[in-house]
């Protein structure tokens, strides 16, 4: 008996676990740029691939028109950095629950 229950517990745990709400993906604006991007995920971790091919991860800081700022470097907690947004090449977000 007790392994049915457990068995039936299970079940209903994977069956309200599957039905939560999935996170919408983020509406990609026609006029969108690395930066404006940058600037709606601040606070966020990401990680920016530079044109050299270096990769530099942490959390967005502030984000002007020439240089975007990175907290807590992946890596390197203790370091901070100071990117130029031309030396961008790409920026990676996590999307949430995946």
């Amino acid at each position: 008996m007790k392994c049915y229950s457990l068995l039936l517990g299970i079940i209903i745990a994977a069956v309200a676990c599957s039905s939560l709400p999935a996170q919408e993906k983020p509406a990609l604006q026609p006029n969108a740029t690395v930066l404006s991007i940058l600037q709606a995920n601040a606070g966020k971790a990401v990680e920016l691939h530079l044109r050299s091919g270096e990769k530099v991860g942490g959390k967005v800081g502030q984000v002007t028109d020439n240089i975007v700022y990175l907290s807590r470097l992946t890596g390197a907690e203790f370091y901070d950095a100071f990117v130029d947004v031309k030396d961008i090449s790409a920026a990676v977000i996590r999307a949430g629950g995946r």
